[in-house]
């Protein structure tokens, strides 16, 4: 169980991450809310926490389907290399008959 401090408020966490990764999260939560909050001033905590909720969502989105495009596109080149090797095959069983 690690201790992390994230906006002033000390929080006790399990988590997959070692350490020094952990504390570069907490580290980039902690400035992308101070970011937030010179931008959004007139905003809370609650309201600000929310703005970096939906970019982290959007990035999670994103990564998601440009995921999907390479898993479509990984099939794809399993699938050609298969119908080579069929092709090959059958090119090759032609030749032992002659």
């Amino acid at each position: 169980m690690y201790k992390i401090n994230i906006l002033g408020k000390t929080y006790s966490i399990h988590s997959s991450l070692p350490l020094p990764e952990l504390n570069k999260v907490v580290k980039e939560i902690n400035e992308k809310y101070k970011t937030f909050q010179n931008e959004y001033k007139f905003f809370d905590k609650v309201d600000i926490l929310i703005f970096y909720i939906i970019e982290l969502y959007e990035l999670i989105y994103n990564l998601k389907k440009e995921l999907s495009l390479k898993e479509e596109y990984k099939t794809t080149v399993i699938k050609k290399i298969e119908d080579v090797e069929k092709e090959l095959n059958v090119m090759l069983e032609k030749l032992d008959k002659i």
